[in-house]
């Protein structure tokens, strides 16, 4: 695997990055085609309608498993990406070792503390009291794959950024052809509905999982994972989880702003228009799973380098990265904006509703063409170790901006639930502003003086 690691410093940072986001962006529509296929099978029960309500009721729950898997999975991969760059091999198996370990306990304590309060939290989520029970069946056997689930999406990353491409490409498709199999079987064939449901979804990331786990065991692995090394120590979870916590901090925001989002778009309009806000929610979702896919493929480039002092490859692979990232989010918001019912369409055959999230979905992603600038450079800062100025985008972001423009928006415009829509869609324009008056340049700024320091010290 040496191999591996050395072409993050000598080969074409245009072809690396094209190549390491493959992995990355299969894995979020893997993601992304559980939640899909899930619907459209449950959408075609006899109570199709309770089983699409319950599964998203429980999607707050997803973004909080992503969460903790990204906490430790995404904070340990860059921390031990940068460690391996420096040349630090065996300080870089020790972050992998305690981040593995950490999402391996955290998932089993949430598997006790979600099913044992399935039903409160059910409740709170927004759930009634036709809806509970399948909302309830579809979370505890979700909850019971906790480790799986958060194994899937922290143990792949360290795959990912190794550069071991094919493996990677090979288990995400491995998963998402077991979850396509398993689906319509238990759904239909064993006639277990939502329950069905969430056990396709819980072993076809579990086999993920494992398949992650067995390569980083392995003597194919660069850095590997070895038991004397999964023992906690405090100071390595304090610099993973601080590096983690903007990615950690994204999640649980978006799983808020799901609950309050759908609850004001049920105030203000309704059942129609809580669907509507639902399905356009959903379509966000397939925009920015792949979008996030190709920022974690930038992250070991990223990370390696700027580790490795090689600071003219940092800045080539940010200029790349920032142009993939608008010409994909630029068709994609251009293909949502012109065509919304084609999508639509693949979720319901109901008008009134499809007549709602038409509109919803063309308010609600008129700025991701330009988020890219906004996302691009928190990630930027995540994988080169800056997680202060990380985390405080995703705070103006997600808690200065969206979250309050929710209940302030709604008190000033007579149409409240444009108002709750407009929401994001304000705080994305705000949010890119910003980011280009104080953080982009705050990157360079901080990419000079590195290359000065390291200049001056070659010189002496």
């Amino acid at each position: 695997m040496a191999e591996k690691t050395d072409s993050l410093a000598k080969d074409s940072i245009p072809f690396l990055l094209r190549k390491m986001a493959i992995p990355g962006v299969l894995s979020q529509l893997l993601l992304l085609l559980y939640n899909m296929v899930d619907r459209i099978y449950l959408g075609r029960l006899n109570d199709g309608g309770m089983a699409l309500l319950a599964v998203g009721i429980c999607l707050p729950i997803t973004y909080f498993f992503n969460a903790v898997a990204f906490l430790f999975g995404q904070g340990g991969a860059a921390r031990a990406m940068i460690k391996l760059g420096s040349g630090d091999r065996e300080e870089s198996e020790k972050i992998m070792g305690n981040s593995v370990i950490s999402i391996i306990v955290s998932g089993l304590i949430i598997t006790v503390v979600f099913c044992m309060n399935a039903k409160p939290i059910m409740y709170l989520l927004g759930a009634s009291d036709v809806s509970i029970g399948a909302a309830v069946t579809y979370m505890r056997i979700y909850s019971l794959g906790a480790v799986a689930i958060m194994g899937y999406m922290g143990f792949l990353q360290f795959v990912i950024t190794q550069g071991a491409t094919k493996q990677a490409m090979f288990y995400v498709i491995s998963g998402a052809v077991c979850n396509v199999v398993l689906d319509p079987i238990l759904i239909f064939a064993c006639d277990m509905g939502v329950a069905g449901a969430a056990i396709a979804t819980v072993l076809s990331q579990l086999l993920i999982a494992v398949l992650s786990i067995r390569f980083l065991a392995s003597e194919k692995s660069r850095i590997r994972l070895r038991p004397s090394f999964m023992i906690p120590k405090g100071t390595l979870l304090i610099t993973i989880v601080s590096l983690g916590f903007s990615p950690f901090l994204m999640q649980i925001t978006e799983a808020i702003l799901t609950v309050v989002t759908d609850a004001s778009a049920q105030k203000y309009g309704g059942d129609i228009s809580a669907l509507g806000m639902t399905l356009a929610v959903s379509l966000s979702m397939a925009i920015w799973m792949p979008s996030n896919g190709i920022n974690q493929g930038a992250q070991a480039l990223l990370s390696y380098n700027f580790g490795s002092g090689d600071y003219g490859r940092v800045r080539q692979t940010v200029n790349t990265l920032m142009k993939y990232q608008l010409i994909f989010l630029g068709i994609m918001t251009a293909l949502l904006e012109l065509f919304p019912t084609v999508f639509i369409r693949i979720f319901t055959s109901d008008a009134d509703v499809i007549r709602e999230a038409t509109w919803m979905v063309r308010v609600n992603t008129a700025g991701f063409f330009i988020l890219p600038i906004q996302t691009v450079f928190q990630q930027i800062y995540l994988s080169t170790g800056q997680e202060k100025a990380s985390l405080a985008m995703v705070i103006i972001r997600k808690l200065v901006l969206h979250i309050p423009l929710l209940f302030i928006l709604p008190l000033i415009m007579e149409n409240k639930v444009l108002a709750v829509v407009l929401a994001e869609t304000v705080s994305d324009i705000v949010s890119v502003v910003v980011t280009s008056i104080y953080f982009v340049p705050g990157f360079y700024r901080m990419l000079k003086k590195k290359e000065i320091s390291t200049r001056e010290s070659v010189s002496i």
